[in-house]
């Protein structure tokens, strides 16, 4: 460990040295507002607020505009682009939040006419009323162009008006003066045209043939999108995660993915975020409602070359379900929005001591109003490993063990998703979604358990247990939503309705031979089978709705309601004397579980000023909930309703951001942490639900700071009442040990974290990410009192070099402190990994290779210590592994805008 102290010193020194080199940077750019080239103010804009330009290099070409750089930060993005392109003749349109389109201004004719000797002007005829000219563009297959530039020009050349096409391709000039015109097209990847001339009368319409815009062959040189997404990019109240954009991620899952997340940690299938645990998952805005082990095994099924994006939210608002009490993890699937037939196919594998292969298909196809959308992969994962343990049970006579296990697995996980959207109008949009899960899973290990005298160390007995066993996991998914915009104002109604399956079918089988200190076999083998499946159906829909008040303010509220029914089966069954397998009733049981949440929000969004954002929220959840043992007739059931407000104040000032949030959350228990039954494992170890568990509240307060898009830190506190967690403990004298899941008084948390992202030279970027929490547990528990207080820390250091226009490098350095959670400490764990990525075929192709934990040191192991238990564990699997990947991208051209689909929660807060 002595290195890893060394590497932390150097890394911590390393931060503060940057974050002295921030003050520096605010130094030098405190300067007054100077000429700058467009192009250069456009990176600086899309730097600050993290989006991209789409233009043709021709229009900003040789153009000076003035950058107010102190107060960029303090203004809205419109602001912004409108003094910054206003000046210089350039419009500009939002094909959605992160992606603007520019294109040149509509000239306003204005006649030349001299006041009169009263000041007055002369009255002109009416030539205007009515008229108008109207069209369409396409393509050389028919295909509407959508979002076009399209020009009205007089005789001379000269631009009258300018509009953009709609999704239809359509455009329309109304209150046109009679002349002669004609109309010129422009769209961003094709050729411009323009009409013949044509003569307009005063009340008169004209509609002008379909305009044909032929594809540039030359079209990469004449479409310019800037701001390269970093893989950790920062927000004011949330991180993202861009997959997308890094070649870390080849090869693996979205588990692998997560690993290296800025402030999440991974440990015994529970996740947390900046030190808080309870982490609720969502896959594209819907919430995951599994347990912690069947989210581990989706999330694992899951190639990381299917999704875009992860969004890392610490601290909701009252628009998202109050469910996680340690925030929210959204995860971003690849959706494809291009214009026509279009598509990327990816193919990938991964080497550890197994090869493993990942397969993929994103296929689109837009056509008008109809937009058709799917993605396929498929993930084939074969893998071993081992886990050591040694316990000691103290007592008379004091009981040591050490368990060895070997195991083997190997999986087949289809994931498919399929939706359209259809635009009734350009207000108006519905949408249907259908998503696939399925996984297939065999597993076999050889446990080997040696009991040994206490005080000789010498063997006194052990055992061997052969398990073999299998998985059937399928998730089934229907989406149907609408938007709707209302009114000259745009008031915005969204509507949902979702319906989830779960199935899974997990068999195992076991086979435990004893054996005294000679290694003869003192009995018969013992023969079990322990069958467990789980159903459940979920069903949910909702309606949001947005009222714009003024510019500056806006009121949000909403409704949702979600019903649940689990059903949990165990069949236990044990070997008699004649081999044959009885039905244990102590062991088998059937939980059926039915739940119920309502909830209403209401949610307000002003400005306090210019440079003051507020955001206050109030969201109230009713649930009802009852659960019953068909075997034994036990019944558990609870009914109560909670109110959690949130509350959100945001202040820029220069190139700073300051912010604090607050929010009230709860955590409710798993369907099958409320099953009272036993899951078997093997003979020394058992885990069990509990009936008795109550729902875990938390409150979360946060402080923000931002300079620029560089430096961010944040400072939060959480306090839960009625935690709950897993804990390992003592079942009886033999020295078996059983997992049970129980509450405790509270949990209290401080983590500040640290985050740095610096373009130190043009080929080489540098971010670093920190965190560091105070963890506090105090409860009684089984007659004794848990009273732990422990620091600890992770950070994670990823450079990426950019040698060539086609060729880049990425080295991450991570590492994690010792942690204890309860009566468990977890080790500290580091690892490094590195990967290269090629572009090819005009940037249609990309080549990714990677080898992850380098040095073989992310390993997972810790001691568990309770009264009478000490144990210690090793956990090692395949960690370091080669990657490769293959991508191309294929059809249509990237003219289209995204949808902003109706089930999408609105995830912007104030900016």
């Amino acid at each position: 460990m002595t290195i890893f102290k060394y590497h932390i010193t150097i890394s911590l020194f390393i931060i503060l040295l940057l974050i002295n080199c921030a003050y520096a940077d605010a130094q030098q750019h405190a300067v007054p507002q100077s000429a700058v080239k467009l192009k250069d103010a456009l990176q600086e804009v899309s730097k600050t607020f993290h989006v991209s330009f789409m233009y043709e290099t021709d229009l900003i070409d040789s153009k000076m505009v003035e950058l107010d750089r102190p107060n960029l930060k303090a203004q809205k993005l419109e602001t912004v682009l409108s003094e910054l392109l206003q000046p210089a003749g350039i419009s500009y349109y939002a094909i959605d939040q992160d992606n603007y389109a520019l294109f040149k201004m509509a000239r306003v004719a204005i006649p030349a006419n001299p006041a009169n000797s009263t000041g007055l002007q002369p009255s002109l005829p009416d030539t205007t009323r009515h008229a108008s000219v109207s069209g369409v563009v396409i393509d050389e297959a028919s295909h509407p162009l959508e979002y076009s530039t399209i020009s009205l020009l007089d005789i001379d050349s000269s631009i009258v008006k300018s509009t953009l096409a709609d999704s239809s391709g359509r455009y329309q000039f109304r209150d046109i003066m009679s002349g002669r015109y004609l109309v010129r097209a422009t769209q961003m990847g094709y050729l411009k045209n323009h009409s013949r001339p044509f003569e307009l009368l005063a009340n008169g319409k004209v509609t002008v043939p379909p305009i044909i815009l032929a594809a540039s062959a030359n079209q990469l040189a004449e479409v310019k999108i800037t701001a390269k997404k970093p893989l950790f990019e920062r927000r004011i109240d949330r991180t993202i995660v861009n997959v997308e954009s890094s070649a870390l991620a080849t090869g693996g899952s979205i588990s692998d993915v997560l690993e290296i997340a800025p402030g999440v940690s991974v440990d015994n299938n529970q996740i947390s975020l900046k030190g808080k645990q309870g982490v609720t998952v969502m896959i594209d805005d819907k919430v995951v409602k599994l347990s912690a082990s069947q989210i581990s095994s989706l999330l694992q099924s899951m190639p990381a070359s299917s999704i875009s994006q992860i969004e890392l939210i610490s601290n909701p608002s009252a628009k998202y379900d109050a469910e996680g009490k340690g925030g929210i993890i959204n995860i971003k699937t690849k959706k494809g929005t291009n214009l026509g037939f279009n598509g990327t196919i990816t193919s990938g594998i991964t080497v550890g001591t197994y090869p493993r292969f990942t397969e993929g298909l994103t296929l689109n196809y837009k056509l008008k109003r109809l937009n058709l959308f799917s993605n396929y992969s498929y993930q084939h994962n074969k893998g071993i490993s081992q886990y050591l343990s040694d316990k000691i049970i103290t007592g008379q006579p004091p009981l040591t063990y050490h368990q060895d296990e070997t195991s083997h697995s190997k999986s087949d996980a289809h994931n498919a998703r399929l939706g359209a959207d259809y635009d009734l109008n350009d207000k108006n949009t519905i949408g249907i979604l259908g998503t696939l899960n399925t996984n297939r899973s065999r597993s076999d290990f050889l446990q080997a358990v040696n009991f040994n005298n206490y005080s000789t160390h010498q063997r006194d007995s052990s055992l061997t247990s052969l398990n073999y066993g299998s998985g059937k996991y399928d998730t089934y998914g229907l989406n149907i939503n609408s938007r709707h915009v209302l009114g000259p104002d745009g008031h915005l109604l969204l509507f949902n309705a979702d319906y989830t399956s779960y199935r899974s079918a997990n068999p195992n089988t076991y086979q435990n031979n004893y054996f005294d200190s000679a290694g003869d076999q003192i009995r018969s083998p013992e023969n079990i089978s322990n069958d467990a499946a789980v159903a459940i159906d979920l069903l949910t829909a909702k309606v949001d709705y947005s009222y714009p008040v003024n510019q500056t303010t806006k009121l949000e509220a909403g409704a949702k309601t979600a019903f649940t029914h689990s059903n949990s089966d165990i069949l236990f069954q044990s070997g008699n004397s004649g081999g044959q397998l009885i039905i244990d009733t102590n062991r088998t049981n059937t939980f059926d579980y039915h739940e119920n949440i309502s909830a209403l929000y209401i949610n307000y969004v002003t400005k306090l000023g210019k440079q003051t954002d507020f955001q206050a929220g109030l969201r109230g959840e009713n649930t009802h909930y009852s659960g019953k043992s068909l075997t034994t007739g036990q019944t558990v059931g609870r009914n109560y309703l909670q109110l959690f407000p949130s509350l959100f104040l945001l202040h820029n000032f220069g190139f700073n951001a300051l912010s604090f949030s607050y929010s009230r959350r709860i955590g409710r228990p798993g369907y099958e942490d409320l099953n009272p039954f036993i899951d078997y494992s093997s003979p020394y170890f058992y885990s069990q639900g509990n009936p008795l568990l109550k729902p875990e509240t938390t409150h979360s307060l946060e402080l923000n700071y931002n300079y620029h898009t560089d430096l961010n830190i944040s400072l939060g506190y959480s306090r839960t009442s009625d935690y709950y967690n897993y804990f390992t403990s003592l079942a009886d004298s033999s020295g078996a040990t059983k997992q049970t899941v129980a509450n405790f008084k509270n949990y209290d948390t401080w983590n500040i974290s640290i985050s740095y992202n610096k373009e130190l030279f043009k080929w080489w970027n540098l971010t670093a990410n920190g965190d560091a929490f105070y963890d506090i547990y105090q409860t009684p528990y089984l007659g004794s009192f848990i009273d732990v207080q422990r620091a600890g820390y992770n950070f994670n250091i990823l450079n990426a070099f950019q040698l060539t226009q086609k060729m880049s490098i990425e080295v991450l350095n991570l590492y994690k402190s010792k942690r204890v959670v309860l009566a468990r400490t977890i080790d500290s764990k580091y690892r490094a990994d590195v990967a290269f990525k090629y572009s090819l075929l005009d940037n249609k192709a990309t080549i990714k290779l990677g080898v992850t934990d380098i040095f073989y040191t992310y390993i997972n192991q810790g001691v568990n210590q309770f009264e009478g238990l000490y144990g210690t564990y090793y956990n090692r699997n395949e960690n370091r592994r080669f990657n490769m990947s293959l991508s191309y991208k294929f059809g249509g051209k990237a003219t289209a805008p995204k949808k902003v689909q109706s089930n999408k929660e609105e995830l912007d807060r104030i900016k």
